[in-house]
């Protein structure tokens, strides 16, 4: 929202100074196109869980076309040990690692390197992170 967004923008304004950190986009997921073949890094960090997967596969296919020659798109989410589990008060998804990676597939992206996070308290969903490129 946009009360956020100016949040974060102060937030990191030596950051934005140095040109560390460009454009904001006070958009949601579903409906946000980048610039094309702008980016060398598109990170999505536990945002994901609030898109439907038809929502995510177009998502990926955007962020595709823009990214710089040799971009990737970075994932970062928790993962669940089941293929779905819905939260039934935010009404997010938490996707399984196969689950993802079947939807990685269908956004025509490949798997360059993947990792589980590591040293996180017990109880918690695991974290996996994905760095991906076009096929």
């Amino acid at each position: 929202n946009g009360e956020f967004l100016r949040e974060a923008a102060e937030y990191l304004q030596s950051e934005r100074s140095e040109g560390r950190v460009g454009d904001m986009f006070d958009v949601g997921l579903q409906a946000f196109t980048p610039v094309q073949a702008r980016y060398d890094v598109v990170w999505c960090q536990w945002v994901l869980s609030h898109l439907t997967d038809d929502d995510l596969v177009a998502f990926f296919k955007r962020c595709t076309t823009g990214l710089a020659p040799g971009g990737f798109i970075c994932v970062k989410e928790n993962v669940a040990g089941t293929s779905y589990v819905v939260d039934s008060e935010d009404s997010s998804v938490t996707r399984s690692a196969s689950v993802f990676e079947s939807l990685f597939q269908k956004s025509g992206l490949s798997i360059i390197e993947k990792q589980t996070q590591t040293d996180f308290p017990d109880g918690l969903f695991e974290v996996k992170m994905w760095a991906l490129q076009p096929k």
